[in-house]
């Protein structure tokens, strides 16, 4: 019976990809007054589809090692079926059924976990509440003023009612990607979730949001142009949610410098490379949007193989922090270059389609001549590097520190299956991003009524600032690294080894078997000197809720003690100021 429902959990993992290989056409249904529930897929929707059909299975493979959960593949069921539906929407209704199945199944999830605390969890409801209020909010602020919740052109909307439901939308949107400071539910739960479901919070369920962000410009077309020109790519509209992209990102890199714990790094590396996205949007030109959907692809790619690595890291050992693990490269080498490939692809470095990514994005940040943002993102980009490295020295490098560290062996094959496909894959991305240009990303910027890009070929990816082949660049890298390898292998055997692991230099002391040498955990700690950094890495929007909440209990107390007053003070209050308006509408003649 265990095997019929693992299968049958397999074949759930399959539906997003049966939906999108075998979709065909538009499906409606007559509701009430004229209001119609519609589904369709769209190129956008399709290529954020995609993107649920690689991630899903993928993850189900190595869940299928541990003990049948029905009731966990009940919620994932739910779960999966809630972003298939909320990705064919095609009004707002469904939009919202979908949004809403996908929220109340997560948090059942993430509630099974073992490690979930009431804060973790009750940040986790009350920030994705917030955003399905928002969001309900502006579609029935939208049927108020059109009589229409389909997600189309809205024409005639006064330029109030425009930036109303665009502050609607934007924050419900911006609460699910994490954007700050509405981040906070996010390090809490990718922390406390099941091991293998942080992985499809981090690299699937983000995704939503960003397709939200994205449809956006399906309502409003024409943009706000009486605000700020067209619209993400305004003075306005589009430059504060740039800002807010860029500062997200900066301050979540370095907060993941200063995490001593592997899934709170990849969890803040999350906000930070989502707010890439979110800036790449605001520029709003089809180089950047471009950019935001490659970077998209990216995210999910390398999100899912460092999770899924870093599961079997903490199943093989029962380590999660970097100062209790090291020296894993000879015990666990395939998940070493697993980590390696996704801190390549995270950072954006080539040959890997990271690059390809950012470079599409700064390319656009330099056409919309917003040099100062571009600044800042390169500042992010570059600062990526110092986690990225502890992310490879921490689990890997060093001095083992912990006997589970020292006696580990590789990952169950469930859990190299799915890194070796996904190392494929962004290997082949790297060599090829003319065919993700071409196949992927134009086809939506195509049904965005925008400019595609267009790539010479399937290995060359060109602007008009420069270019590159992929398929040059990972020859050149290649051949590099088999000659250093090379070298490495002949020299070896005349090389000076150590007759202890502690035979090195100590500042004059001798350390002993019990002296911890794993300076990995403690990488990045310098910064704190830095003014700016030091202030960021101190500071956390915790005390402004903190406050938000005192001042809610306060607000709270003083209605409670109104409220248990004598009621007849409330009834001659209410009967003064009823008199008072009627007296005032009289002499006035309102």
């Amino acid at each position: 019976m265990n095997l019929v429902f693992k299968l049958l959990f397999l074949g759930l993992a399959l539906t997003p990809a049966a939906t999108l290989f075998s979709w065909d056409g538009a499906v409606a249904w007559s509701l009430f007054n004229g209001i119609t529930l519609s589904f369709d897929l769209t190129p956008l929707s399709a290529f954020f589809m995609l993107l649920l059909a690689i991630g899903a299975p993928l993850i189900a493979v190595p869940m299928l090692r541990e003990k049948s959960d029905e009731s966990a593949y009940a919620l994932y069921a739910l779960l999966l079926l809630g972003m298939q539906l909320l990705l064919l929407a095609g009004d707002f209704i469904g939009f919202f059924i979908g949004w809403e199945m996908m929220t109340w199944s997560s948090y059942l999830l993430l509630l099974r976990s073992p490690r979930t605390d009431l804060e973790g969890a009750q940040s986790y409801i009350l920030f994705n509440l917030a955003s399905a209020f928002l969001l309900l909010a502006g579609m029935l602020f939208l049927y108020s003023i059109t009589d229409d919740f389909r997600i189309q052109a809205v024409d005639g909307l006064l330029t109030a009612d425009k930036l109303v439901l665009f502050v609607l939308f934007g924050l419900a949107f911006l609460i699910k990607v994490g954007a700050l400071p509405l981040h906070l539910w996010v390090p809490r739960s990718y922390d406390q979730a099941p091991d293998l479901f942080s992985a499809f919070l981090s690299a699937l369920m983000s995704k939503m949001g960003i397709y939200g962000l994205m449809i956006l410009p399906l309502l409003f077309p024409d943009g706000f142009s009486e605000i700020s020109g067209r619209f993400l790519n305004g003075p306005v509209a589009g430059y504060v949610l740039a800002w807010i992209g860029v500062i997200t990102a900066t301050i979540a890199t370095f907060k993941a410098i200063s995490q001593e714990d592997m899934k709170r790094l990849l969890a803040y590396s999350s906000i930070a490379q989502v707010g890439y996205i979110v800036t790449a949007l605001g520029v709003g030109s089809s180089l950047a949007i471009g950019g935001a959907l490659f970077q998209a692809l990216v995210h999910t790619l390398v999100k899912l193989l460092l999770f899924i690595t870093i599961a079997g890291i903490i199943l093989q050992t029962g380590h999660r922090r970097f100062i209790d693990l090291g020296q894993l490269i000879s015990r666990m080498p395939i998940s070493f270059f697993g980590v390696l490939i996704g801190i390549i692809g995270l950072a954006g470095m080539p040959p890997l389609p990271g690059f390809a990514a950012k470079y599409l994005m700064y390319v656009g940040l330099i056409e919309a001549h917003w040099l100062l943002l571009l600044a800042a993102m390169i500042l992010a980009s570059t600062a990526s590097f110092v986690y990225c490295y502890k992310l490879i020295y921490g689990p890997f490098l060093g001095h083992a520190n912990s006997p589970e560290a020292k006696t580990a062996t590789e990952a169950p094959w469930q859990y190299l299956i799915p890194q070796i496909v996904l190392m494929g894959m962004l290997v082949a991305l790297g060599i090829f991003p003319g065919w993700a240009i071409d196949v992927l990303i134009d086809p939506v910027l195509i049904g965005l009524n925008m400019t595609p890009i267009g790539a010479p070929t399937w290995a060359q990816l060109s602007t008009n600032y420069g270019g590159y082949d992929g398929v040059v660049l990972m020859s050149v890298f290649a051949t590099v690294f088999v000659l250093i390898t090379a070298l490495f292998l002949l020299i070896r055997g005349n090389m000076h080894r150590a007759a202890s692991p502690y035979d090195l230099s100590f500042c004059g002391e001798v350390p002993t078997a019990d002296t911890p040498l794993h300076y990995g955990a403690g990488m990045g700690r310098e910064l704190r000197r830095v003014p700016l950094i030091g202030w960021i890495l101190r500071h956390t929007t915790t005390g402004f809720y903190a406050g938000l909440t005192r001042q809610t209990q306060a607000a709270a107390g003083v209605i409670g003690t109104l409220y248990g007053s004598n009621p007849q003070t409330w009834l001659l209050l209410a009967v003064l100021i009823f008199a008072v308006t009627l007296t005032i509408q009289s002499v006035t003649g309102a």
